[in-house]
């Protein structure tokens, strides 16, 4: 019976643990994918989850709108309603993922910008309280291709001519870009188009089906050192996509431009990449024959102070340096010997170039005797700036600080509805304008998408290496879909996430309150057996201490019972000897089992020795003694024995 009891002990503690284990409490959250791209026309899929242990609850997705909120959809029960434009245009299914998680799996057959695209709200609402979370479906189309137009491809030096940049452009709304690739005697030396003017504010309108139609104008005054150059324009998007979109860009336009000087002033290339190419600046004659001879060509450049200062000149075919200190950093070769062949080039070694020292303006001049009835002659170019371009490099990574609070923390967990401020600094290149962008990734979503938030941006300062340097800080509320939610930020980016350059990332996690078992539903599955294995064994343990405990009473009990029961057989043994007719000097005396013999110790205290083999020898004399005035035979004495034996077991 008391193994049955135990066994019984231990199956109760291992339910009652279980049972401990499915009450602990299970917050109510939603979690929803925090951006959802669609292409137009296309089909998109997603899913939203609510965790509830409210059978009774109801959960609703409501569309935010200037004029309020539309209520697109409202589950109650596994079961769905949606409103009129829904119901046509997507399916809507639920099902349950354990006892407390049900999810809302939506499809939408045909993405419309006017139908589906905005910002969203998705609330539960149960007994416990009620939870919500943002999502944003944001809609996508590929752009046509681009077209590119000039209102003169033939122009004078310092005409200005107007480039047109038309098309659709596909949504969302793009920024606008004009490139040039430079050309020298017909010949492409820089094969990579740059580019030299954008606008992310561009012309054009949205059309019905909300795609962009661009038409956009560039205003441009070509140099000399813009003849034979070929132009283009493209497009890019502010904000950060997780789709790859096909590129736009268009046709190409060259321009064959005058010039009515004769001394001509260009660089090679116009936009430098820093540290990547040399820094070459060439005066040459456009003329030659309207020279009967020349005197000397002069090399100027424009300091930091804003004068123009002479840098070298070549008479003859002597070289003469004005600027000790560019002599150690530059090499120079030119002739004056005849005007056909008359030059002057300087060419500054890319690891010597200082930045932005040596991107400023230069200036040509000459001085010579005309043809026919000129005579001397002298003339000065228009200055002309060599650019440079640099790709940023590094960046901060993210601090993060509890929005008011002032003061950056190392925590990356926080509780459903803290808002917090990401802050990142860094490079962004040669590009004054330039921004460092956000994007995100929740957990389980498989690529970056931009933030809808707005960042704030600080002033540019200059940094070393030719590199502008700015932060930028975007304020975002925590919610239950935070489970696990990684941030980028980064600079020198093209269209889509996680194409910078310069680039970092922080992760924050959703902090969930102490009753709360877990974030997922496998998660408090998991949770919900391990309380209840650890609460069944804090039970069994217990259970087993009792048991040990009662076990050990009952066995020191039972001892006591068997000691009083010997000492009534071995007195009813000797009075039934005594009655069968025995001599009174062989009449069995009677035997008084003592509760307990003196120790050693006690004897010496009261009898004055110690000697243990003494008292061993005493104790056996008497019990032979007695055995023989009792008159017992051996095999009487066995079986007492045995008898002895049989009752302590």
């Amino acid at each position: 019976m008391e193994q049955n009891t135990f066994t019984a002990l231990i199956l109760f503690s291992v339910f009652f643990g279980g049972s401990i284990a499915q009450t602990v409490p299970v917050t109510t959250y939603v979690t929803t994918p925090k951006v959802i791209e669609a292409k137009l026309g296309e089909e998109a899929r997603f899913y939203l989850t609510y965790t509830t242990p409210d059978n009774s609850s109801e959960f609703t997705v409501s569309r935010l709108g200037a004029n309020g909120t539309e209520e697109i959809l409202r589950v109650v029960d596994l079961t769905v309603t949606t409103n009129a434009n829904w119901t046509m245009a997507a399916n809507v299914q639920t099902s349950a993922v354990d006892g407390d998680t049900r999810r809302v799996n939506v499809t939408i057959y045909q993405t419309d910008f006017v139908t589906h695209e905005g910002d969203y709200v998705a609330m539960v609402t149960g007994s416990d309280g009620a939870a919500q979370d943002l999502f944003t479906i944001r809609t996508l189309a590929s752009p046509d291709q681009l077209s590119l137009s000039v209102s003169s491809r033939d122009v004078s030096e310092g005409t200005p001519i107007q480039f047109t940049c038309s098309g659709n452009t596909g949504r969302p709304e793009p920024v606008v870009h004009l490139l040039q690739r430079e050309t020298y005697n017909g010949t492409n030396q820089n094969a990579t188009f740059h580019r030299v003017l954008s606008d992310t504010s561009p012309s054009g309108s949205f059309l019905e089906n909300g795609t962009f139609s661009l038409s956009h104008n560039f205003t441009w005054t070509p140099t000399w050192q813009d003849n034979l150059v070929e132009f283009r324009c493209d497009i890019s998007y502010n904000i950060g996509l997780g789709t790859a979109l096909s590129s736009a860009q268009s046709n190409q336009i060259t321009l064959n431009v005058t010039s009515t000087k004769i001394i001509q002033i260009e660089t090679k290339p116009q936009i430098v990449r820093y540290k990547e190419e040399d820094l070459v600046v060439v005066c040459t004659l456009n003329k030659p024959e309207t020279l009967q001879n020349l005197f000397f060509l002069q090399l100027k450049r424009r300091s930091p102070s804003g004068t123009l200062n002479n840098v070298v000149s070549v008479t003859g075919a002597t070289i003469q340096w004005q600027d000790q200190t560019l002599q150690n950093r530059a090499n120079v070769t030119g002739t004056v010997a005849s005007p056909p062949t008359a030059h002057l080039s300087m060419v500054i070694r890319k690891d010597s170039v200082q930045c932005p020292l040596d991107f400023t303006e230069y200036e040509c001049s000459l001085s010579g005797f005309g043809t026919g009835a000129t005579g001397a002659f002298s003339e000065i170019t228009d200055p002309v700036k060599v650019s440079y371009t640099v790709q940023p490099m590094l960046i901060e990574t993210p601090k993060v600080r509890e929005a008011g609070s002032g003061v950056d923390t190392s925590q990356r967990e926080f509780r459903n509805g803290t808002v917090i401020e990401l802050t990142c600094t860094g490079q962004i290149g040669s590009d004054q304008n330039a921004t460092i962008r956000w994007c995100a990734k929740t957990a389980g979503a498989p690529t970056f998408t931009g933030l809808s938030n707005a960042a704030v941006h600080s002033m540019t300062t200059s940094g070393p290496n030719c590199q502008n340097i700015r932060s930028s800080t975007v304020t975002y509320n925590i919610t239950s879909s935070d489970i696990r939610t990684e941030f980028l930020c980064e600079s020198g980016y093209s269209s889509q996430c996680n194409s910078g350059t310069a680039k970092q990332f922080v992760t924050i996690s959703l902090d969930l309150p102490s009753s709360t078992t877990s974030t997922t539903p496998e998660a408090e599955s998991n949770t919900g057996l391990i309380v209840g294995a650890v609460v069944g064994g804090v039970v069994v343990l217990i259970v087993i201490i009792l048991v040990l405990v009662y076990f050990l009473i009952l066995r020191r009990k039972s001892a006591g019972e068997s000691s009083t029961d010997l000492s009534n057989d071995n007195t009813t043994k000797a009075s039934s000897k005594s009655s069968s007719g025995g001599s009174t000097n062989n009449q069995i005396p009677e035997i008084k089992i003592q509760p307990r013999k003196k120790t050693n110790k006690e004897v010496k205290d009261t009898e004055g020795y110690d000697n243990e083999a003494l008292d061993e020898e005493r104790v056996a004399r008497t019990q032979n003694g007695a055995r023989e005035s009792m008159g017992l035979s051996n095999g009487h004495s066995n079986g007492v024995a045995d008898e002895h034996v049989n009752v302590r077991m």
